[in-house]
């Protein structure tokens, strides 16, 4: 399987994230890719252009990456503690560009949900968030049907690395035995 990880807002392609994640990857091909978050439409265009280059099966976006991972349809996505409201979420961490071009594109992403869209992105919370907690976690479960919780805090440990792992392996399997 080829799978894509999209780091969040100030995070490394290949930063302890993806180390971590790498760690769990063992059979898969983790690959990885940078964007600027000044301009999240050019992200999302490079994003699903290095999806359908590279064959991509599976997206794991965190926080600011799992709002951009929402919008790459058609494709099985796992959002780690993602950040839903960007344009809230962002001046938090010191984000001083314009956000007015987050709040459209979350609104396009509501408005575009469809039933099968709802069933390929999967929302994976900690408790332990220490920067967006679980409060965006129902405002996700209305528009996706997934949702499943993993220790530690918001960025990815070796601890919920493995947990995002076992999720993926038992909705493989899940997914196997109901074929």
């Amino acid at each position: 399987m080829n799978i894509l990880y999209i780091h969040g807002y100030n995070g490394s392609p290949f930063g302890s994230s993806y180390h971590h994640l790498k760690l769990y990857a063992a059979g898969h091909n983790l690959h990885s890719i940078d964007y600027n978050p000044e301009q999240p439409e050019l992200a999302i265009q490079s994003i699903k252009q290095y999806v359908a280059d590279n064959q991509i099966n599976l997206i794991i976006g965190a926080s600011l990456g799992g709002f951009l991972a929402m919008h790459i349809f058609g494709i099985p996505r796992i959002v780690v503690n993602p950040c839903w409201d960007p344009a809230v979420e962002l001046p938090i961490v010191g984000y001083t560009d314009d956000t007015t071009v987050y709040q459209r594109l979350l609104n396009e992403l509501l408005e575009n949900i469809n039933e099968k869209e709802s069933r390929l992105c999967a929302g994976c919370f900690a408790a332990n968030d220490e920067l967006l907690d679980t409060r965006y976690k129902s405002e996700f479960e209305k528009y996706f049907c997934h949702t499943f919780d993993i220790s530690d805090g918001h960025k990815i440990t070796a601890t919920s690395a493995q947990e995002i792992f076992d999720y993926v392996c038992a909705v493989n399997i899940a997914l196997a035995l109901s074929m």
